[in-house]
């Protein structure tokens, strides 16, 4: 017989378009980002207040000084020191700007944040830097793409990438000038020329040596404390956002002096997965996600100092090898799996929630939650259901996996955690995604929980007959339709009135959980307080199919395939679009619809913005029906 301990997702997840770890950090991202706490982070005033004071502060510091200096009675060292931080400051705002994390109207954003880049880039607007700055999101820890990667290599390359930024930047920008538009190029070029007449004019003048003391030597030492505070010490040099998107930029452990001078970037890895936070909200973003966060072992690290060797993560998923010590059918096409360790090393303990890779064939790996009470060692246990018209995985797994056959896993990693809350816990499950809700029954224990297990049949209920033996039997609610399908008014009843704190998890097909989430929102429950198991964007609820997209301000339209997304039909064509993660999670990309039907698939959009649908995310969202879809672009 199986063990009754727990069980955690035994369902195949969703292929990935990018590595597992990738694909489970920003899933993970994507669920926080759906949290009423993260929602309201990212709700931007129209005149932002804390940005306004640092700006004024700062051109008031460095004007005061500099007339202090001309006047005589600012001595220029100190003189220097003080221009140099207002530079250093006033950076915040332009760097907040480029991902419009100033005000909600991009018109007050973009003003506000190419004023406060005048200091430190003179002539240059914030669309030119946003260029830049967001190559970097995309491409962190990329050798030769990342345009700030010389700041975090070495020491030696720190100081001359500080001494020589524009020159960089503008190497950066030719080796890659083909692939721009031709407006976006004229408007670089125009930019630089305002940038090197300011040189030329300050260099030809008679006060050059004014200038020098007053600006440019402030300018640089400016520069140097913003590539150190913004790059040097938030990014592990060679770790790649593309690989490891939470492990890629680090958290700054407390410091009481230290930590109020930058401005929020002790918490960097919050900007870098939630953009369009403000500077200013950036340590509550922590604050927020830190207890889930923490489980994808980000790098922390100190103000000064080398990385640690744990900021540089394996390449590969440390693989051990295992022995199936027996199998069981549970129900109908389920197989339950027990696993031992084939080596004198047992295998470590996980979460509840936790799930690991498994090795079924070369070149063949998928993902399966374990089975096995939380923080208990010894076995592990999967379940499989399978799938005829699935990709083989499961199929493999029914007919290769034998008792006594020796098998490659991964270690175990957590996509699925359960939320603190003082409140109700509801736990629906579809068929086969009952198995990580048992597992969570056993960490709810002490707390008010019910698990709601929806069915064709009981044969189709994984464990069947048999869950009522488990210590919380009185707690699960078998709901079955014998396939006539469920009325909304008993997923509804299963619900059961939200009230603050309380928490419904989800998992099991896409359509039934998209169902769920539909009811629980006609009954009340708000968008944040329903967690689903999503390890990589939504899927279509219906197949994919190709439709057009409509530029509204050039009349252009192009045709977007199946397996292409808005931006890559965009791209491919030379338009300028803003992306950091392309995963529907930061929102980045997010672009305003002037008509059309809008298939949304991104973790961003709270539940009345996709009702009005007015907006999208470029980069995994897609036009649904077969009219057109017009883009306010």
């Amino acid at each position: 017989m199986f063990q009754q301990t727990a069980v955690l997702d035994g369902h195949e997840l969703p292929e990935r378009a990018c590595s597992d770890q990738a694909q489970g950090d920003w899933a993970m991202a994507g669920s926080l980002r759906a949290t009423p706490e993260l929602q309201a982070l990212h709700a931007l005033p129209l005149w932002p207040l804390p940005t306004l004071c640092l700006l004024l502060g700062c051109f008031a510091a460095f004007g005061l000084s500099a007339y202090g200096m001309v006047e005589g009675w600012m001595p220029i060292p100190l003189g220097i020191i003080i221009n140099g931080l207002a530079i250093y400051g006033a950076f915040t705002p332009l760097h907040d700007g480029t991902h419009r994390a100033v005000s909600r109207n991009r018109f007050i954003n973009d003003v506000i944040s190419t004023a406060s880049g005048q200091l430190l880039l003179p002539g240059c607007e914030v669309a030119i830097y946003r260029i830049l700055h967001l190559a970097h999101h995309k491409t962190t820890g990329e050798h030769h793409e990342d345009p700030d990667e010389p700041a975090t290599r070495s020491l030696s390359g720190f100081w001359l990438y500080g001494i020589f930024l524009e020159f960089y930047w503008v190497h950066w920008y030719l080796k890659r000038f083909s692939q721009w538009s031709a407006a976006q190029n004229a408007r670089v070029f125009l930019g630089s020329c305002l940038m090197a007449s300011w040189y030329a004019i300050w260099i030809a003048s008679p006060w050059a040596l004014e200038c020098l003391l007053i600006w440019w030597i402030p300018q640089r030492i400016g520069a140097v404390l913003i590539l150190y505070a913004f790059a040097y010490i938030q990014h592990p040099p060679g770790v790649e956002q593309r690989a490891y998107p939470i492990r890629a930029t680090g958290i700054l452990r407390p410091n009481k002096w230290l930590g109020p001078l930058m401005l929020g970037q002790n918490a960097h890895l919050i900007h870098h997965l939630y953009p369009q936070i403000p500077w200013y909200r950036l340590e509550a973003g922590w604050r927020a996600t830190e207890a889930q966060l923490l489980r994808r072992a980000p790098p922390i690290r100190g103000y000064w100092g080398g990385w640690g060797q744990d900021a540089f993560p394996n390449t590969e998923t440390p693989w051990r090898w295992v022995r199936v010590a027996a199998t069981e059918d549970i129900a109908q096409d389920i197989r339950l799996f027990t696993f031992e360790s084939a080596s004198p090393s047992p295998l470590p303990i996980y979460e509840a929630g936790a799930h690991i890779d498994v090795r079924l064939e070369p070149g063949v790996v998928r993902q399966y939650s374990l089975i096995g009470r939380p923080g208990t060692t010894g076995r592990w246990q999967i379940a499989v259901k399978r799938e005829a018209g699935g990709r083989g995985g499961s199929i493999a797994a029914h007919a290769r996996l034998q008792q006594g056959t020796l098998v490659e896993v991964g270690n175990p990693r957590n996509n699925f955690p359960l939320q603190a809350s003082a409140g109700r816990h509801v736990l629906i499950a579809g068929g086969i995604g009952v198995t990580p809700f048992i597992s969570m029954a056993y960490a709810l224990a002490a707390k008010d929980f019910a698990l709601h297990v929806f069915a064709r049949t009981p044969a189709h209920v994984p464990f069947g007959q048999a869950m009522q033996r488990f210590p919380f039997a009185a707690r699960i609610q078998l709901h079955c339709d014998d396939g006539k399908g469920f009325e909304n008014s008993e997923i509804a009843d299963a619900l059961g009135p939200y009230r603050a704190g309380d928490r419904t998890y989800l998992c099991g097909p896409a359509g039934f959980m998209e169902r769920v989430e539909a009811v629980a929102a006609t009954a009340g429950w708000p968008a944040g307080a329903v967690v689903t198991e999503n390890f990589s964007p939504l899927r279509p609820s219906r197949p994919e199919a190709p439709f057009t997209i409509e530029l509204a301000r050039s009349g252009r339209r192009l045709r977007v395939e199946v397996g292409q997304s808005i931006v890559d039909v965009l791209e491919g064509e030379r338009f300028s679009v803003d992306t950091v993660c392309r995963q529907g999670v930061c929102g980045t990309c997010r672009c305003r619809v002037l008509s059309g039907e809008i298939e949304h698939r991104d973790s961003v959009l709270t539940a009345a913005e996709r009702e009005e649908g007015n907006q999208i995310l470029l980069c995994v969202s897609r036009g649904a029906g077969n009219g057109l879809l017009v883009l306010d672009r």
